[in-house]
């Protein structure tokens, strides 16, 4: 899962590469944040760290927990989660952490928000919670800040190196929320049919003929099945399709519960992308163009293609594509040359750089 939160700032699924960065911003920041979190001395090895990740994994399959890294300007700087997600009771907690030489420039306080839009839209949650220590001054702003109501104080409930601290418990509900939309990359479920269905119903109505971009097929009469287009996206983020030698995931670009545009992500380019199609394929749907959407499902694309080891992404459009070339511009986009394929059609071939 990827988050857009502000520009180049994202959230993102951690995996077990990520754990050498993890553990050295842990490392660097151990006395900071050893005052008021617990599990700062036990994290003594990137082997922990990977071992974390990937729990954290199996609970965001578990729909559990939700556990996303923070990252600016590509570079992880902390962690934020949804925690003890009880979908009886539509509840879940919110816990943070972020690299003392972020602070103070408003990246939790945006972070938090980006995720209560996800809890309260896509998750379906009524409440959410956040406990402070007491004396943890900033962490109690961010709650403050954003509209939380102070709902009690649980005394010595917590014991950290020796230490006693009182909770500072903060909750609000949905119905005191001023949501936004916050826009996020996920991979395609059995529960998104009914969403994939109308995207696609759109597309061909308004588009007819036309390919769904980033969609791996989707507006084939081939997938008039879903659940085959779900099996062949599923296998394709390990194992390449008859004749394609490359691997991708694809993901739904969601705000809510609408599907705003498609995404895919190449593991690896054969000789056919690197002439034409590149790292990241995208389509924004038509009623919601113009709107600044291809840009950041662009931006979230260059991220997996980061966390993926891809130093620098290929993207391409077709010449004359004045919206398409003034998205891959602004994700800084490279234009090293033009193809011409054997019909006469002109594609343009950029590089970003995302390390």
């Amino acid at each position: 899962m990827l988050m857009y939160v502000r520009e180049n700032l994202v959230m993102r699924s951690l995996m077990v590469s990520d754990a050498p960065a993890v553990y050295n911003v842990v490392d660097r920041n151990r006395e900071y944040l050893r005052t008021w979190l617990p599990w700062v001395d036990g994290t003594d090895s990137p082997d922990v760290t990977e071992n974390v990740i990937a729990s954290w994994e199996k609970a965001l399959d578990d729909k559990s927990d939700v556990v996303l890294g923070i990252f600016n300007n590509g570079e992880y700087v902390g962690n934020i989660g949804l925690h003890d997600i009880k979908n009886h009771k539509r509840s879940s907690m919110i816990g943070y952490w972020l690299s003392e030489n972020r602070q103070g420039s408003g990246i939790i306080t945006d972070c938090v928000r980006a995720l209560m839009d996800f809890a309260f839209s896509a998750l379906g949650l009524n409440r959410i919670y956040i406990n402070c220590a007491a004396d943890n001054i900033k962490s109690r702003a961010i709650p403050e800040r954003l509209g939380f109501v102070q709902e009690g104080i649980l005394q010595d409930c917590e014991y950290l190196y020796g230490i006693f601290h009182d909770l500072i418990v903060y909750g609000i509900v949905e119905r005191n929320w001023q949501r936004g939309d916050v826009l996020y990359l996920t991979y395609p479920t059995t529960e998104h049919e009914e969403a994939a269905l109308d995207y696609r119903r759109e597309w061909l109505d308004m588009n007819p003929g036309k390919r769904i971009h980033g969609s791996w097929g989707l507006h084939n009469q081939h997938y008039d099945d879903y659940g085959l287009w779900l099996s062949d996206i599923s296998n394709l983020r390990t194992t390449p399709a008859p004749g394609i030698n490359f691997t991708a995931s694809t993901y739904f670009a969601f705000i809510n519960d609408k599907i705003i545009g498609t995404v895919q992500v190449r593991h690896t380019l054969n000789e056919s992308l690197m002439q034409t199609g590149g790292h990241i394929g995208y389509g924004v749907r038509p009623t919601e163009r113009r709107k600044g959407y291809g840009s950041k499902m662009l931006m979230l694309a260059l991220e997996q293609t980061r966390a993926l080891g891809i130093e620098k992404a290929l993207l391409t459009c077709d010449k004359g594509n004045e919206g398409s070339a003034k998205t891959i511009l602004s994700g800084g986009g490279i234009l090293e040359n033009e193809y011409t394929d054997e019909e006469g059609n002109i594609t343009q071939r950029y590089w970003i750089t995302t390390t």
